[in-house]
This record gives structure tokens, sequence and C-alpha cells, in this order.
């Protein structure tokens, strides 16, 4: 009897009480505090500004509020579905799979090895940390207003900002409360967006680790840290002088003629009157703050021109950013190695998981995230073991591993040995030297005679010699 059989009623097994229950009290949370909110914006504003979250449902047009607070939700709610679609209908596909492509001796590991997977308490903790993550980095871009004085609805950044926002140019805070501004917007910017593009690059993640049935708990704290690095990685690159060295405020000419009447909320819209500063005493003597010259500008004043294309710049880079953090971080790391080894000899000689066929970026990245990050160390991993914890087949997993121990050996010579001998595995080679020993004679000296280089022949033909005695091959006496 096929032990794969009533597949539906065990993998709804896997699903207990205790995992529903965390399941509902997760998606509880976040529908209870969408509610909340969604209701607060249904109120009329209060007279008196509220300190506490509930103010951010008065910051917007309600309607505007509550479509914002929807994709909050989905944003924030699709990690959790998605973990329960994967575990009530993909895992009892994998393992499926797995029993026919694993060899007979090593099936009844499956089912030890996939039962620590594919419960939902398995993926709780990295789930909700994703789950919180994805919240306050979506609440940043969707609900926050930032606004430079409290007299308008919003986060009021005019009581200050943290380090990590501002770097050095915190100290224009009280000096230059309009440069200061300035600055905190374009960093709010860079850091929205390079989460965003970390966002969408884990939703595609996601998407591609659930059709090949590799949705893991690794694949939720590898989207969080990459949320979380993105994002501060693109607010540093904001700090970089084409974003903050040239470019200036730039105010409207407003003609005389058509000019409107100011409103009595304009007249205090940036800035405190009791900023205890000098360029804040200046303005009092004329009845103006130093926001507030910016939100009213002079009549005929000319403003001085803006290179719109930096800014316009700075989301697009930032986005990318976050989209491709480790290339980001990859060219820093050249960079940086690069000035190392003029100083220091190069000490690190590991071969690239590039040189396996068929290896791709991602399939990189999905085995970085395993502990495989080079030949050497993924020439001694267990196909079945990464066959269980990833979406790769069994088959791919056996040819890449054998690849990487001949890779490993021969070095730099693997290219050219492969592109000779068209020979790629250390299966491979074995088969080889097994069958054409006993067939035609020395397989070695046949093996190397198509390289012309004699001193390189000769430097091959010893690697293949000890090759074949660590595979355990008989030469032929003939």
């Amino acid at each position: 009897m096929d032990p794969i059989r009533n597949e539906r009623h065990r993998v709804a097994g896997r699903m207990s009480w205790r995992d529903w229950l965390a399941f509902a009290l997760l998606v509880g949370s976040v529908c209870t505090f969408a509610g909340m909110l969604g209701w607060e914006s249904t109120r009329n504003p209060p007279e008196i500004a509220q300190h506490d979250f509930r103010a951010v449902a008065h910051w917007f047009d309600p309607v505007f509020f509550q479509y914002n607070l929807l994709m909050l939700v989905l944003a924030a709610l699709v990690v959790p579905f998605v973990t329960l679609s994967y575990i009530l209908t993909m895992t009892g596909r994998k393992e499926r799979q797995l029993y026919h492509e694993i060899p007979e001796a090593r099936r009844g590991e499956i089912r030890e090895r996939l039962m620590s997977h594919n419960s939902f308490s398995a993926y709780l903790g990295s789930v909700l940390l994703t789950t919180t993550v994805v919240l306050l980095g979506a609440s940043i871009i969707l609900l926050f207003k930032p606004v430079p004085s409290a007299d308008l609805r919003g986060v009021d950044f005019s009581l200050g900002a943290n380090m990590l926002t501002m770097g050095p140019f915190i100290e224009l805070f009280g000096s230059d409360p309009q440069a200061y501004y300035i600055h905190l917007t374009r960093n709010l910017t860079a850091f929205q967006f390079g989460f965003l593009g970390a966002y969408i690059y884990f939703i595609g993640a996601l998407a591609r680790a659930y059709f090949t049935l590799d949705l893991t708990p690794h694949t939720f704290v590898d989207g969080t840290i990459r949320m979380m690095g993105a994002s501060v990685l693109a607010l540093v690159i904001s700090f970089l002088p084409w974003i903050h060295g040239s470019v200036k405020f730039a105010t409207m000419t407003v003609p005389a003629a058509t000019s409107p009447p100011a409103r009595a909320a304009d007249s205090q819209v940036f800035a405190p009157d009791n900023a205890d500063t000098p360029a804040a005493r200046q303005d009092k003597t004329s009845g103006n703050s130093t926001f507030s010259r910016l939100a009213s500008p002079k009549v005929g004043e000319q403003p001085e021109a803006q290179p719109a294309w930096s800014l316009s710049l700075l989301p697009i880079v930032s986005f990318i950013f976050g989209f491709f953090p480790k290339w980001a971080m990859l060219a820093l790391q050249r960079t940086t190695l690069r000035t190392i080894r003029n100083i220091t000899p190069d000490n690190y000689r590991a071969l690239p998981l590039s040189m396996l066929a068929g290896m791709s970026y991602a399939h990189e990245l999905r085995l970085e995230r395993e502990g495989f990050d080079n030949i050497e160390n993924f020439s001694t991993a267990d196909p079945v073991s990464l066959a269980v914890r990833t979406g790769f087949s069994y088959p791919q997993l056996a040819q890449w591993v054998s690849e990487a121990w001949l890779a490993t050996h021969l070095r730099e010579d693997y290219p050219e040995f492969v592109r000779c001998t068209g020979i790629t595995s250390r299966d491979e080679l074995q088969l080889f030297l097994s069958k054409w020993d006993t067939a035609h004679g020395d397989a070695v000296e046949q093996l190397t005679k198509g390289i012309r280089d004699s001193a390189t022949s000769q430097l091959m033909k010893v690697k293949l010699a000890a090759l074949r005695a660590l595979l355990g091959v008989v030469a032929s006496s003939s």
C-alpha cells in the first residue's frame, strides 16, 4: 500500500487546534487594529488633538485613509494566509514528490523530517516577525504624513527627529528649520522606497517558494532581514552629496494680481512662534516665522532653481537598492576588498556556486540561506536533507553536489577539463574511469589528450590519477 495515500486527511491533521488558534489570534489582531482605526476615521475630528495612534485616522480624507488602511491590511495578511494555504495544499504534494525521487533506502527519513516543518507552529515565529515588520514599514508609507509644525495634522517633526533619520543634519534643528525639514523629507523618502523595493522582492520570492514547494520559515526570516536591511541601506545612500549638496528648497512665485487671500491657518503653517532662534526672533519683529515665509512667499520673489532630476532619481535608486540589496552590498564589498588587497594579500580562494551547470542567481540565494555559499562547502552537502528543506528536486541536488566535488578537487582546471572532456561531475568521472579502463586501457591518458599545453597536461594527469585513487577505481594493467 502506498504510504502517500489519504494525503489530504494526513495534511489536515498537521493543523492542530493550537495552530488554528495561533492563526486566528494573529489575523484577529491585525483586523482589530485596522477596524479600530477605520471606525475612528468615521468620527468627527476631535477638537483637541489625540495623543495616541488613533490620531492617524484624522490626518487624511476619511475615504482616502480607509483605502490606504485596506492596502495595509492586505500587505500584512498576505504573509499568514499564504503560509496557511501552503501547509494545507502543498506539503502533501512535496511529500509525494520526494517519495518518488529519493532512493528507496532513505525514504523512511522523509516523513520524520517533513513533520517538523509542515505545521503552522513551525512557521509561527517567523510569520509573526515578518507580519510585524510589514505592518511597521507599510504604515510609514501609507499612514504617516510628515508635517513641519504642530498646527497641521500629521507627524510633527518640528519637535525633532532621531539620529538614524537625520544623521549629521540633526544639528540644523532649531538653527535652520527650512533645511532641517528638507533633509528630513528626503531621507524619509529614501527609507520608504527602499522598504517598498524589498517588500516587492519578498512578495515575488514568496510566490516562487510557494509554487516550487520551497516555503520554509527561512523564507520569512530572509524576507524580514531584507526589508530591514534594504530600508537602512537606502537611507544611508540618501546622504550622498548629490542628494543634499546643491538641492535647494523651491518656492512658488505668486504674481501680485492673482495672490489669493491668506488663510488664518497659513500664518502658522510651519513653525511655532515661540521658537527661540536668531532667525525666529528676527521674524517675530515682522510678524512672520521662518517656515511661514516658505508657505507664503513674498510677492514677486524669485526662487532658486532646483535640479529636479536629483530628486526624481532618489525614489528610483532607493527602490533598486531595496530590490537588489545584495548587489549593492556586493559592490561596496568588492570596492572595499580591492582597497584592502592593495595592502594585504588575498587569502580568499573559494570557488563560486555560479560554476555549477544550471545555477542561477535565485538558486544561489536559496542555497546561501542553507549555509552553502561556495563550491567547497556545498560539495559536502546531503542531497536528501536539502531536498526536504528546499524546493530543489533530489536528482538536481545530487548532480550539483557531484559537480561540486569534482570542481573542488580540480580547482581552476575544472572549466578547462569540462570543455575538453564533457565530464562535469564525480559520478560521470567514476563511470568513465571504470568503463574505459576495462575496455580500452588507461583512461587518464585518454582524458588528457585534448590538452595541448604539455605542462598543463602533465599536471592534469597527476590530478586525475589522484582522483582515480580517491574514487577507488582500479587502473587497467593492459
